[in-house]
C-alpha cells in the first residue's frame, strides 16, 4: 500500500465495539468469588473500517495463556482497534461533569464529598 493511501486510511473513522464476553468459572467456585481466576474468559471485539471492511478479534484467556484470533491481521492493526475502543471510553477519572455522572450511573457508584467533579469547591486535602 502506498504511503499516501496509508495516510488517508489512517484518518478514516473506525467503529469498534465489544460484541461478546463470557467467563467459565472453575468447578466448585462460587459466583461471588472474584479472587479465584476463572477457568476461561473470552472477549470479542467487533470492528468496521472504511477501506478495510469489518471483522472480529477474539481474545481467550486460560491458565495456559492468552490467545488472540486476529483473522490474519497483523498485531499493529489489532492494537489500533483496541486503542480506538479505549479512546472513546468514559473513565472513572473523567473530569467532564456529564461524562462523570454517566460513568457513575452506569457503574452504580457515587462519589464522596471530596470529588472535585461532583463538588467543584471540594477540598482534596487528607484529614
Amino acid at each position: 500500500m502506498s504511503s499516501d493511501l496509508q495516510k488517508a486510511m489512517d484518518g478514516l473513522p473506525t467503529n469498534v465495539t465489544l460484541s461478546f464476553a463470557s467467563m467459565k468459572r472453575r468447578e466448585g467456585i462460587a459466583d461471588d468469588d472474584w479472587e479465584t481466576p476463572p477457568e476461561k474468559v473470552v472477549v470479542v471485539l467487533a470492528f468496521s473500517e472504511k477501506g478495510f471492511g469489518f471483522g472480529e478479534v477474539a481474545i481467550t484467556q486460560t491458565s495456559e495463556g492468552v490467545f488472540v484470533d486476529t483473522e490474519c491481521m497483523n498485531l499493529e492493526r489489532v492494537k489500533r482497534y483496541f486503542s480506538a475502543l479505549l479512546d472513546k471510553a468514559i473513565l472513572d477519572t473523567d473530569s467532564d461533569p456529564v461524562r462523570h455522572a454517566l460513568y457513575n450511573r452506569v457503574k452504580g457508584r457515587s462519589c464522596g464529598p471530596r470529588c472535585k467533579v461532583c463538588n467543584p469547591g471540594a477540598d482534596q486535602k487528607a484529614t
